[in-house]
């Protein structure tokens, strides 16, 4: 073999599109994305092909890792949005070689924690980070619920619920800033993000970063949460959750890479009716 590395920005998007498909080809959950889809992840996402890599077999394109970075608090962070090796090149040890190119370019841009997803069951992936440095902070569970979980809401004497668009928790102490990337309130405003908070004479007990699907004058069709902050307070918890995933109507409930945390939030969703679906991620990640 033959191996050398270019930034994906000097590759077609036509011929990285085909590289992507077929490099999760096979997997325990490949993507065939259609041409536009794949094309709007770097900008919904926030990846670049400037600071993403293509390997290659001579002039064959053989792999790549996708690239993003933002900054946070003063730190640029990246997120790693997809790594693959086509089929006929897997299990020639080539990954470590192909994450230590990419990794290259986050130093070159000063990025001081790296992150990614792995699929729980994908544990040659996780080997694979792991190798490269890279350490598990908490698994990412996506669960989900459907119907009327309560046929009323409780009552809310005492507290306060305030809604905003996600938009406007950038950049404040809200939410967790070192999270998966793509539940960053920085990331679910083009998701029509909202961020809904709880609280009692001025004071935050918890907040909830949710997207909602809903149609002007229609009851809402589905909900997406992100990301819980809660202080120890079980019943505000309790509370908040009901009414931000409207535990009362008939609707679809899911969570999306959400971070299992020390169970409080779990534990509440599960009592409630919520359940776990067969996929589950680990949240990993490295720090320069």
């Amino acid at each position: 073999m033959n191996i050398s590395y270019k930034l994906m920005s000097s590759v077609s998007f036509e011929d990285a599109h085909v590289l992507f498909n077929r490099g999760f080809e096979g997997y325990l959950l490949p993507m065939n994305l259609p041409f536009d889809t794949f094309i709007g992840r770097f900008g919904n996402d926030g990846l670049s092909p400037a600071l993403s890599v293509v390997a290659y077999d001579g002039v064959t394109p053989i792999g790549f890792v996708l690239q993003g970075i933002r900054e946070v608090d003063g730190k640029k962070i990246s997120w790693n949005g997809g790594t693959g090796i086509i089929p006929e090149y897997r299990g020639r040890k080539l990954g470590v070689a192909l994450m230590e190119e990419a990794e290259k370019l986050l130093k070159e841009n000063h990025v001081s924690i790296a992150t990614l997803e792995a699929l729980s069951e994908n544990r040659a992936a996780i080997s694979l980070y792991e190798k490269c440095g890279y350490k598990i902070e908490d698994d990412l569970l996506f669960l989900r619920a459907s119907g009327v979980l309560e046929k009323q809401l409780p009552d809310l004497t005492g507290y306060e619920i305030i809604r905003m668009p996600a938009t406007q928790t950038v950049g404040s102490d809200l939410f967790p800033s070192i999270i998966p990337w793509q539940t960053d309130a920085s990331n679910t405003p083009k998701l029509g993000g909202e961020a809904v908070l709880m609280t009692k004479n001025g004071e935050v007990l918890g907040a909830c970063l949710i997207r909602k699907k809903c149609v002007f004058g229609d009851e809402t069709e589905n909900i997406t949460l992100f990301q819980v902050r809660e202080n120890g307070n079980e019943d505000a918890l309790d509370k908040l959750l009901a009414h931000v995933l409207e535990y009362h109507q008939p609707i679809n409930r899911t969570t999306y890479n959400f971070l299992k945390g020390d169970g409080r939030v779990v534990s509440s969703l599960l009592a409630s009716g919520f359940e776990h679906t067969p996929v589950s991620q680990v949240f990993m990640t490295k720090y320069f």
